[in-house]
């Protein structure tokens, strides 16, 4: 563990005998803040998050997942702040998710016909609510969506890079990139076109998510099973457009929904995320 992580734990286990959880372990951390998994008297689990002091990224991350209410966005229960050795941290206590990864679910192979409409749905669901709140997650990936039980259902984690499209950015204008992971970066975001953020940069990383859920390659790759990074990033950053061999599979699998929502120019996806969830729904 490391020196920051062993930090984080210290404060982690304060606030655990302060407000009678047991502690577990470190179970994530990210570069604002450490997780660790905690037991309530009653045995119920939950995510004690520590974050970094002083971060606007933090006070954002926070206000942003305090603010959703949504059985696909985790569940917020407790914020606070910690003092130990003059230093003050934020924490906040969160549902504990038992199911897993989709990253670890993906192991096994692509999802069938049924796990992958839940997935598509849940998501679209998600980041409706999320864009009536005028945020933008801007890193959905198997890695930030996990599941409450091993049965579902689904939930999207990890709000450390959202966009408050109501606050001012916080990215420097002249930034080669903007936030992201960026094998799941949409164009705007790996050439930081600022003013092109919006739920649309949430609906192309749904759309990748989804492709690689069913085919396991990115859609934006030259041919199937043919994922480098940076091959198929440098096809996302120049805005080449959806590989051939994705648009025949979509097509073939009906899924072609899947071709707008991961269009290079944001005006070309679906412009109301209720617009993607009827589609989805099979209402038009």
């Amino acid at each position: 563990m490391s020196h920051d992580a062993t930090t984080f734990e210290v404060v982690a286990r304060e606030i655990c005998v302060a407000r009678k959880l047991a502690f577990g372990s470190l179970v994530g951390s990210g570069a604002f803040k450490h997780t660790f998994q905690v037991t309530k008297g009653d045995g119920v689990q939950l995510a004690l998050k520590v974050y970094k002091a002083d971060s606007e990224r933090t006070a954002r991350e926070v206000s942003a997942i305090t603010r959703c209410n949504h059985e696909n966005i985790a569940k917020f229960h407790e914020l606070g702040n910690w003092t130990t050795a003059a230093t003050s941290y934020t924490f906040s206590i969160e549902e504990f998710l038992a199911g897993g990864t989709l990253s670890g679910r993906l192991t096994a192979g692509a999802l069938d016909a049924t796990a992958l409409a839940n997935l598509a749905r849940s998501l679209a669901a998600a980041v409706e609510h999320m864009a009536g709140l005028n945020l933008v997650h801007r890193d959905i990936k198997p890695d930030n969506i996990m599941f409450r039980t091993a049965a579902g259902p689904l939930v999207l984690v990890d709000f450390g890079i959202v966009r408050d499209l109501k606050e001012s950015s916080m990215t420097q204008t002249w930034a080669m990139r903007g936030p992201g992971s960026p094998y799941f970066a949409a164009p705007e975001q790996l050439n930081n076109d600022k003013d092109l953020i919006d739920w649309r940069t949430d609906q192309f990383g749904l759309g990748v998510v989804v492709t690689i859920a069913a085919t396991g390659s990115h859609p934006y790759a030259s041919a199937l099973g043919g994922n480098d990074p940076m091959t198929v990033i440098d096809r996302v950053a120049n805005r080449v457009g959806p590989a051939s061999w994705f648009t025949d599979w979509a097509k073939g699998a009906r899924m072609t929904w899947l071709v707008r929502a991961l269009s290079p120019w944001p005006v070309s996806r679906f412009t109301k995320p209720a617009d993607l969830l009827a589609v989805l729904a099979g209402e038009i």
